[in-house]
């Protein structure tokens, strides 16, 4: 079963990948926090994690960190912040990609197949 989990704070966008997600076979669990994401995450790893940073309970990076070595697929983070700083700090925490907002679904959708077709990072530890 190809599953993901989409931890973003804002429910319009939650509910956007989670139909970009489904419509692409996952069977896909939201959550709009950093806590209820990792608690899905420890539940059912996912195939897929997608992560914003800016969540209201503690920094996107932080949810990275924490769930890495529960994943065995790809986690992607997905911001409005643009910097490359940004993008290292994401990619530091244990991403395998960094993508920015706004996106178009479409585009985003071939961006995850290209991602999902190369190896996952390993957990570090």
């Amino acid at each position: 079963m190809t599953t993901a989990v989409v931890i973003e704070d804002d429910d319009d966008i939650r509910r956007l990948l989670e139909v970009v997600l489904t419509q692409a076979g996952y069977t896909v669990t939201g959550a709009a926090d950093g806590a209820a994401g990792l608690a899905a995450i420890g539940a059912q790893p996912p195939t897929l994690a997608l992560v914003d940073v800016g969540l209201p309970d503690m920094e996107g990076y932080e949810v990275v960190r924490r769930a890495r070595p529960q994943v065995a697929g790809h986690i992607v983070m997905l911001s409005a912040r643009s910097e490359a700083a940004d993008a290292r700090k994401g990619l530091e925490a244990g991403a395998d990609e960094y993508l920015t907002k706004p996106f178009r679904p479409r585009l985003l959708r071939q961006q995850l197949d290209e991602i999902l077709s190369r190896p996952v990072k390993a957990a570090e530890g």
